[in-house]
């Protein structure tokens, strides 16, 4: 088996966060918080795609990003296929318009350089039909089709209950931990395979790389005691797309994540984003957001709003229309320009001020609107205070600040600069503000 050099690197960045809880998703990332990059590799290139992912690493980076996900780097089906990279040929392989292992390998290991983890998209409930199991292992797979396999007819539904497939499954989880030194996995649609195989598959995976990076897409609390430490928050981001799109009330979207939250064990925690692979190819960011301004501006709310952030790829570089994950669609991230660059420049800033102001968010938050009319988020930590304020609204508006705010000296974390704040505030549509007051 392969071992690679740079391993013990990041054995050495992530020393001192070796905690017992090795499920706590910030328990790999040191004094940082987690903030997760879902890379669409079709998005960067048609072919050697993980070669223009790794030039893009340092940017990354800047970004305060520190996982890296890749959506499923192996080869589609081509039976009943409908190009959907969610239907796997097979586990143990790569797609050539990625690339090669070696690859990979690169890849992983420029972004241990740049103290990033790298985890990959497993999807485990199903094969494509030209998967070498469906003729060699006939008996692992459902005789009866579920609903969504009749819906998704590319793909045929294995079957959990026998335990020659759950022993395969986790060989070949294990197996990219070993030979690309994969430090984890978001899995797939992880409500529909049984707790018990997680259960199987996380200990596994644990055992090898203690502090792995476990994301289960599900909503469901229960896969919080199968082995992973972050799953969705599918409401939440109803929650948002309503009140950006004038559906609901701030009250409201403080509600479903309440809700979320009260749901969410001691050490766990939940992701939080505003598209994702599947949203942005139903609909357009443009549609629910107007701008990319207005896309930023919930973006804000969100990561301020708690849980740990995900960023999809586009979404940086202010590309608000539809992508269809199912194709090729190459956009400019390397080599972008203009406003591109200044909305990444933006998003670094951004995600910078969430990172340095780690200490105060762990003080108590509270949320609500200013003058019933714009979000904001508090939290206070001693003599520390944190306050976000996010204008969701396509038009300027103009609050009145907090007692304690009024006539305060304050640290503007979107600009570094001690500002002087008066008893009212002015906003531009879409724009948010934060301020730290020590």
């Amino acid at each position: 088996m392969r071992h690679l050099t740079y391993y013990w690197l990041l054995i050495a960045f992530l020393a001192s966060a070796m905690l017992s809880c090795t499920n706590n998703p910030d328990a790999n990332l040191g004094d940082r918080s987690a903030v997760v990059y879902e890379c669409n590799e079709r998005l960067f290139a048609q072919t050697k795609a993980f070669q223009e992912i790794e030039k893009y690493v340092p940017e990354l980076e800047r970004m305060q990003v520190n996982v890296l996900w890749l959506m499923p780097i192996h080869p589609r089906g081509t039976k009943n296929s409908v190009n959907s990279p969610y239907c796997v040929k097979n586990y143990r392989a790569i797609d050539p318009a990625f690339g090669t292992m070696d690859d990979l390998i690169s890849l992983v290991n420029t972004c241990h350089e740049h103290h990033m983890l790298v985890i990959l998209d497993w999807v485990a409930n199903h094969t494509a039909w030209d998967h070498s199991w469906v003729t060699a292992h006939p008996d692992w797979y459902q005789e009866a089709q579920t609903a969504d396999e009749k819906m998704w007819n590319d793909v045929t539904f294995l079957d959990y209950s026998n335990q020659a497939v759950r022993d395969s499954m986790t060989a070949c989880m294990l197996y990219w931990v070993d030979e690309a030194n994969i430090d984890g996995f978001r899995c797939d649609y992880a409500h529909g395979v049984p707790n018990e195989f997680w259960k199987q598959a996380t200990t596994a995976i644990l055992q090898v790389k203690p502090n792995a990076f476990l994301l289960a897409e599900t909503q469901n609390a229960g896969l919080y005691n199968a082995g992973f430490g972050l799953i969705y928050s599918w409401n939440y981001l109803t929650g948002i797309e309503n009140l950006y799109s004038g559906k609901t009330t701030v009250k409201g979207l403080i509600s479903i994540s309440d809700a979320e939250f009260r749901n969410t064990p001691e050490g766990k925690d939940r992701l939080r984003y505003v598209t994702t692979h599947d949203e942005c190819s139903e609909k357009a960011p443009k549609d629910i957001f107007k701008t990319a301004a207005g896309e930023m501006s919930a973006f804000c709310l969100t990561i301020f709003m708690g849980g740990t952030p995900m960023i999809y790829s586009s979404q940086e570089i202010g590309y608000i229309e539809k992508i269809n994950f199912f194709n090729y669609k190459i956009l400019s991230f390397v080599k972008a320009a203009g406003t591109q660059i200044e909305t990444r420049n933006a998003y670094a800033t951004l995600l910078k001020a969430y990172q340095d102001t780690r200490d105060i968010r762990k003080g108590t938050k509270s949320a609500g609107a200013m003058d019933d009319k714009v979000p904001y988020v508090e939290y206070t930590q001693g003599e520390s205070r944190l306050l976000v304020i996010c204008n969701h609204q396509n038009s300027a508006q103009i609050v009145t600040l907090p007692a304690a705010y009024q006539a305060a000296k304050v640290k503007d974390m979107k600009t570094g600069q001690e500002v002087t704040l008066a008893s009212n505030l002015n906003l531009t549509a879409y724009e948010y503000r934060i301020f730290r007051k020590d």
